[in-house]
């Protein structure tokens, strides 16, 4: 097949769903299958220079990921670390210069000045108390307070953060907007991230390698949670393990590292609005240093500014009765982000931006 029909292969693979009659570790390791079986029919005159050199780099990763989640199961959480960690290490240590496998590559910069927003639900008679600082990571000193997310454990604060209000709905899993809180944060500084996003057609058509090689990782963390109520979610191994390889580096480093925390595609990824699809792109984030005597990490702090807590039926009031988002006309697909622009997500980041920001002050 040519490079335009095997994006659309691996594209059609995620998220992944949950098989009800089988475990997680079989359901990775068919998709980690399938998507080896892909890449291996692409057409012998679209096959990047050291195809099998590269191949074999993919293999060696989804035979990691595979070993990475036998050794969690079997209660060795530091081997799993561990292989994990030799896998992503590899790529900077490879005896072949290959482009788009180095892990330096595989990056997404974030500018000064990029806007992300954070949603909270808070009950209606608590909403008028929230402060910026509470739309901000659950402070040190609470840590009691932070459940096991996808790219965060127990008792670690991370950031999340949202490249649109409607990424933040859909990974809250849609909530009543009404009872939903808002900030719109602003980057201060440049940082990189690991990038797990589903590429678009434009990123894969410019760097294919890149993102063909690091595919594995996307599947291995997109498969969406088969039991909600479980304590434990295996669905949250991998990104998990790749969060904690991030907290090392950084800790390694001692000072603010190469890589913040990771942008990837929400496991909530559907159709059901015609929206861009970067409307599912998130921010996860890891405090930088978790043993901080103040309430909110400092580093981390010092990367963003953010507006006062707001919510949508309120703007809405103060805009009085001339309140308009003007006429539209709804053309599907062909029109994503004039789709979200007129919806009540679009009208909200509008909202946001008539808003002042500033840093958190303690």
């Amino acid at each position: 097949m040519n490079k335009d029909k095997l994006y659309e292969k691996i594209i059609s693979m995620v998220p992944v769903k949950s098989d009800e009659k089988k475990d997680f570790r079989e359901v990775v390791s068919e998709n980690l299958n399938q998507y080896l079986q892909f890449v291996k029919q692409l057409d012998v005159n679209e096959r990047p220079d050291k195809w099998e050199e590269i191949k074999h780099r993919i293999k060696q990763l989804c035979e990691g990921i595979n070993r990475a989640i036998k050794s969690e199961y079997s209660g060795m959480r530091h081997s799993a670390y561990t292989t994990i960690k030799n896998q992503l290490d590899g790529y900077k240590t490879l005896k072949t210069e290959i482009p788009g496998l180095a892990l330096k590559e595989n990056v997404f910069d974030v500018k000064r000045n990029t806007v992300a927003y954070r949603m909270r639900t808070i009950a209606l008679e608590e909403q008028h108390k929230l402060k910026p600082k509470d739309m901000f990571h659950i402070p040190l000193d609470k840590r009691g307070l932070v459940l096991t997310q996808r790219y965060s454990v127990p008792g670690y604060p991370c950031l999340y953060l949202a490249h649109r209000v409607y990424g933040c709905w859909e990974e809250m899993g849609r909530p009543d907007f009404g009872t939903t809180m808002i900030s719109k944060f602003e980057a201060q500084k440049d940082f990189k991230m690991l990038d797990l996003r589903v590429p678009s057609k434009d990123d894969w058509d410019t760097d294919m390698v890149r993102y063909m090689s690091f595919f594995p990782l996307v599947i291995a963390s997109m498969v969406q949670v088969k039991n909600n109520k479980d304590t434990y979610k295996p669905e949250y191994l991998i990104p998990q393990l790749l969060t904690e390889w991030i907290i090392s580096k950084n800790r390694e480093d001692k000072v603010d590292g190469e890589i913040l925390g990771i942008v990837y595609t929400s496991s909530q990824k559907n159709d059901d609005f015609a929206f861009p699809d970067d409307s599912f792109d998130n921010y996860a984030i890891p405090v930088l240093k978790p043993l901080d005597s103040k309430k909110y990490c400092k580093r981390l702090v010092d990367y963003f500014k953010l507006t006062s807590p707001t919510y949508y039926d309120l703007e809405v009031l103060r805009q009085g009765e001339n309140f308009s988002v003007g006429s539209f006309d709804l053309k599907g697909y062909e029109q994503k982000e004039e789709n979200i622009k007129f919806s009540h997500f679009g009208v909200m980041e509008k909202f946001l931006d008539a808003k002042e920001l500033k840093m958190i002050d303690e």
